[in-house]
């Protein structure tokens, strides 16, 4: 038995609920689109959702090359608990008033 909330798939008629409240695969992957940091150049995916609703995918090679993680790391801090880089979250909020980086909700 499970406390799951069921999605109202009145909502979307073209997307009806799967059995048994399966879960679906991310059909978003697709808007994720690269961004670069302006300042060091690492290059992550970042998809918007929403003004508030940002997903940024980073891989090793950013995490590497990132120069705010490099300082931070260089005091101490160990990288998973960074939380954000801030010079990346203003490329990407560059990126989409520049309209490189469209807003595609869910």
């Amino acid at each position: 038995m499970t406390n799951a909330v069921q999605p109202d798939s009145s909502a979307r008629p073209d997307w009806p609920a799967l059995p048994d409240g399966a879960a679906r695969l991310d059909e978003r992957r697709s808007l994720y689109v690269p961004v670069e940091c302006r300042e060091c150049g690492a290059s992550v995916l970042v998809a918007k959702f929403s003004v508030q609703h940002t997903s940024i995918q980073w891989d090793a090679a950013a995490v590497g090359q990132c120069a705010e993680f490099a300082a931070r790391r260089a005091v101490g801090e160990q990288t998973p608990r960074i939380e954000r880089c801030g010079a990346l979250r203003a490329s990407v909020e560059t990126a989409a008033l520049e309209g490189l980086l469209p807003v595609s909700p869910p």
